[in-house]
């Protein structure tokens, strides 16, 4: 009896990836290769899938994939999302498994027509020489590419690297900046509208202005994971207003000035209850409040948090990530019982890590096969 191709999709939609639970889902290849040789029925949809997230463990062999002669272009047009190491040179050395030149992401992004989302390392590359500039603007402004996000993971702090990439794409929307960036913004004003900034490090008061010039009225997403200063307080008060989803992984009094501007906040997530910082009073737009508690004892104080519920009319999901022997938890779920507010714990205490498609509402739906079909 042969599966119908709906109950196939839907298989390998679950196989997808490697493990799910992980905060770093990564594709299973070696599933999905095995999947595609089962018959023909299985071959299209495992390979498509195979094509969607080229990371970086594989980047080098798909670049001389793009390189050689049995590329199928149509695979090709299904990649959504490539992470890549790049290297000073012209040539890929042998004896290095992960990191490639400039030359070939130009290949690459050349193939690639419906690339959505571009990770960069950039550890051994402090700047894009003029040549690499003029290749990478000229299959940018050639290749039917609308790249909408961008995630610099690594690169020197000195490096101008981020500003060189962020100037190729003026679609850009979602910005992860993983990195301390010191090197001054260059003269002319970015043109994108960032929708979401996820920053692993505190940026100075120049650059995160500059980068943020042109997105007043646009950022609906802000993650902040290091520790906010008075001067990020200053430069995000102009787009608090518009502010959706407000992620603050540490917690001070600007992290809390930050919090009581953001009047329109449908999703706040919090690491740790605050214990020395109270929490404002929170907007009564408020839909989801996500909690990880990354300590595991019972003396964890969560009346902060039991506080903030009893006054939030709108609040439909809390999402509690900490341990179950929590002394107050069973309070929590008695008042989430009484206001008629889902209760969420799941087993893994992992940060949120979600595709970066615009949300229809919050939570924004976590990683996926399905967000690939947004990915246009």
């Amino acid at each position: 009896m042969q599966i119908p191709s709906e109950l196939v999709s839907l298989i390998l939609a679950d196989l997808y990836y490697k493990n799910a639970q992980s905060p770093f889902s990564t594709p299973d290849y070696s599933t999905l290769s095995a999947c595609s040789l089962v018959s023909s029925l299985w071959t299209v949809p495992s390979q498509t899938l195979l094509f969607r997230h080229i990371t970086l463990e594989v980047a080098r062999a798909f670049g001389r994939y793009v390189d050689g002669p049995s590329r199928n272009q149509a695979l090709l047009s299904h990649v959504r999302v490539l992470s890549v190491s790049l290297s000073f040179g012209d040539r890929s050395d042998e004896q290095d498994p992960v990191h490639f030149p400039v030359s070939t992401l130009v290949a690459i992004l050349g193939c690639c027509p419906k690339l959505y989302e571009l990770i960069i390392r950039a550890r051994k590359l402090f700047s894009l020489d003029s040549a690499s500039k003029s290749e990478l603007a000229d299959v940018v402004r050639n290749a039917p590419l609308c790249i909408r996000s961008l995630r610099m993971l690594e690169c020197g702090v000195q490096s101008p690297i981020l500003y060189e990439f962020v100037a190729l794409f003026p679609d850009l929307q979602f910005l992860t900046i993983g990195v301390e960036i010191t090197a001054s913004p260059p003269p002319w004003m970015p043109a994108f509208q960032l929708y979401e900034l996820k920053l692993y490090r505190t940026l100075s008061s120049e650059v995160l202005t500059w980068l943020l010039s042109a997105s007043r009225t646009t950022l609906r997403i802000l993650e902040l994971r290091d520790m906010p200063g008075m001067h990020t307080q200053t430069d995000l008060a102009i787009c608090c207003s518009g502010i959706q989803s407000l992620r603050l992984m540490r917690y001070n009094s600007h992290a809390a000035a930050i919090l009581t501007q953001c009047t329109n906040l449908l999703e706040l997530v919090l690491l740790n209850v605050p214990a020395f910082v109270s929490i404002p009073d929170l907007p009564p737009s408020l839909e989801h409040i996500a909690v990880l508690i990354q300590t595991y004892t019972a003396s964890v104080d969560l009346q902060p948090l039991i506080a903030a519920l009893d006054v939030l009319p709108r609040l439909r999901i809390l999402t509690f990530m900490g341990d179950p022997q929590i002394q107050q938890l069973p309070q929590l779920k008695a008042i989430c019982l009484t206001k008629n507010v889902a209760l969420y714990t799941p087993r893994h205490k992992f940060w949120i890590n979600d595709d970066p498609v615009v949300a229809t509402s919050f939570p924004r739906r976590r990683r996926s096969t399905s967000n690939f079909y947004l990915m246009n």
